[in-house]
């Protein structure tokens, strides 16, 4: 499984964040006009987020199925989830690369439907996920050193290779191909899901359920502001530069994973890890550093900051590669499927937002509110935690 992990958030790293700033440039292509750039880049903001909300809608429709079939087996859920995922990068490659001339958007729309597959069949198995790792794993620190530098080998590559995002769509897929062999070897375990796929949703609006549903929905909300709209807002900082972008994500990554484990180790040694003040605090201030953010030394300031301040809660950030799963990712129960459909629909509700304001202030302005209602979210996010018990099944 740690094999596993390391390919494929390598591929993930590789690509996953670039294919949405990839999309934004496809779109500002097609649907550019003589008006503006400004109106040219609005309608490209609108289209790429109503693409994410939509893979989200897939995410929410395929969950409860997907949980349901654990009981056959979670190795066969985690080997398809990987194939979708690198069927959407290869979908995602092929129409930039011109292969669907006829119909463009079909491939585009593929990669949306593939890749919230992805997110609705990769559950690794709770048991699997708590082995203790071997003493030999000692150099996984090497292993997130390399995760950190593919932004910057991305960015490199752009800049100097033709056709290189094709290529590097294409280099995640056949690395995301490789990261199923270790999957062949992993024990094989089944979960039990007791829900109907009715009786799911229904449960969305359970009142027992209103501060788990709350809480996720606040996190997706999060989630889509900090690995789509904060991207993409990096990314107009940076004068639409890949090398640049690759670079601050890049040194981004590396002060987190120099930083991460003194500023735990401090918070513990302070006794403040369990004050709901004190996170909320870092929560809100780290969105507001987002929000000043307006250099590239800036951005990489406000990035470290805010990763290397986030609370392990119920939902986890993995800046590497660039996912926001709950319970880490591991499927536990019937809670944790209601909480990925929770963290979907959160996505949604700010992509739609973001869909219906963005003809009518600039692009810089729509990203801003978006980060600013992510900001509101998060201190939000982090009172409702502290208060709610999670319900018993």
């Amino acid at each position: 499984m740690h094999t596993h992990r390391v390919l494929l958030r390598t591929a993930l790293s590789l690509a996953h964040v670039f294919a949405w700033i990839f999309l934004f440039e496809y779109f500002f292509v097609i649907t550019g006009t003589a008006e503006s750039v400004a109106t040219s880049a609005a309608r490209a903001l609108a289209a790429v987020v109503l693409l994410y909300g939509f893979a989200q809608f897939i995410t929410i429709v395929a969950t409860p199925m997907s949980a349901a079939h654990l009981k056959r087996g979670t190795r066969h859920s985690l080997i398809s989830g990987v194939l979708c995922a690198a069927t959407a990068f290869v979908f995602l490659g092929g129409s930039l690369s011109g292969y669907f001339s006829a119909s463009p958007l079909w491939g585009v729309v593929a990669f949306a439907v593939f890749f919230g597959l992805y997110r609705a069949l990769y559950w690794v198995p709770y048991k699997v996920s708590q082995v203790e790792i071997p003493p030999h794993m000692h150099m996984r620190a090497y292993f997130e050193v390399l995760i950190a530098l593919m932004p910057l080998f991305a960015g490199l590559a752009i800049g100097t290779i033709v056709f290189a995002q094709e290529r590097l769509l294409f280099g995640a897929a056949a690395l995301l191909v490789i990261a199923i062999i270790p999957l062949l070897f992993l024990s094989d375990t089944r979960e039990r899901f007791s829900w109907s796929y009715v009786y799911t949703f229904e449960q969305l609006f359970r009142s027992k359920n209103h501060g788990l549903v709350l809480q996720s929905m606040l996190e997706g909300v999060q989630g889509a502001a900090l690995f789509l709209m904060w991207p993409l807002a990096v990314f107009l900082i940076l004068e639409w530069s890949y090398l640049a972008l690759g670079l601050v994500f890049t040194l981004t990554l590396l002060f987190v994973v120099l930083l991460r484990r003194a500023y735990r180790w401090m918070m513990q040694s302070s006794r403040l890890a369990d004050s709901p003040s004190i996170y909320t605090v870092l929560a809100v201030s780290a969105w507001i550093a987002r929000l000043s953010a307006g250099t590239p030394v800036g951005v990489i300031v406000a990035n470290v900051y805010a990763f290397t301040t986030d609370s392990e809660r119920g939902t986890h950030f993995d800046p590497a590669s660039f996912e926001h799963v709950s319970d880490r990712g591991a499927f536990l129960d019937e809670y944790t499927a209601l909480k990925e459909i929770a963290l979907a629909v959160g996505r949604i509700m700010l992509c739609a937002i973001v869909f219906f304001i963005a003809p009518v202030f600039p692009v810089a302005v729509v990203l801003g509110i978006a980060l600013g209602i992510a900001a509101l979210s998060s201190g939000i996010a982090v009172l409702v935690a502290r208060r709610e018990a999670a319900p018993v099944y």
